[in-house]
């Protein structure tokens, strides 16, 4: 009786694990979360233009 419970046990965990390969073989599996870092995006800056009023008086700018 014992070798027969067991075998049913294992009968039953070897069918769970198949119908569990089957239903992810039909959903696709799980998705893979996507990083945060993306490759196609490039950083975009802004130049400041200056007056030519404040280029010849010299507002503005530092020396270092």
């Amino acid at each position: 009786m014992r070798k027969i419970k067991k075998a049913l046990r294992l009968i039953g965990v070897v069918v769970m694990v198949v119908l569990a390969s089957f239903g992810v073989g039909l959903s696709g599996g799980a998705t893979i979360p996507v990083s945060k870092r993306r490759e196609g995006v490039s950083i975009q800056t802004e130049l400041l233009e200056e007056d030519k009023e404040t280029e010849e008086a010299g507002v503005g700018k530092e020396k270092i």
